[in-house]
């Protein structure tokens, strides 16, 4: 960022665009972000987990703790309800996807995955919805 404001880049005219990795309380703190978007889970979810985490094993978890409990959530939960096709092709990649803990997600026959994401701007204060999470997946991607 500061490579772009010393070469003349006025944060102030154009839209910047951050990644999920913005969704930290030291972004929310540079002047030169302020009014960026970018694009990350519901923070509520994560919230509610890392709670869960910290009051059973006495330490905040990874950000990413909940790709891996997502995972593990997921294949239980198939090997209880799809029987025997319950990894096939056809149920890992449903159109309507899948519930974690950072909201939706599914997995594209192509080997890709998509994710319901909020678009986020930042703030001084925090984080500012300015469009949130999709609650389901529609017939057009989301």
């Amino acid at each position: 960022m500061q490579a772009l404001v010393a070469g003349g880049v006025n944060t102030k005219k154009i839209q910047l665009l951050g990644t999920g990795l913005w969704d930290d309380p030291r972004i929310f703190s540079l002047p030169a972000l302020d009014g960026g978007w970018y694009a990350a889970p519901d923070g509520a979810g994560y919230r509610n987990f890392s709670g869960r985490y910290a009051a059973r094993f006495k330490q905040q978890p990874v950000r990413t703790a909940t790709l891996a409990y997502d995972a593990v959530a997921l294949i239980a939960a198939l090997a209880k309800t799809q029987g025997a096709q319950r990894f096939s092709p056809e149920v890992l990649t449903n159109p309507s996807g899948f519930s974690g803990i950072d909201g939706l997600f599914r997995f594209r026959a192509d080997g890709t995955n998509e994710r319901g994401l909020a678009v986020l701007r930042v703030t001084p204060s925090g984080a500012q919805t300015i469009s949130p999470a999709p609650r389901s997946f529609g017939a057009s991607g989301i």
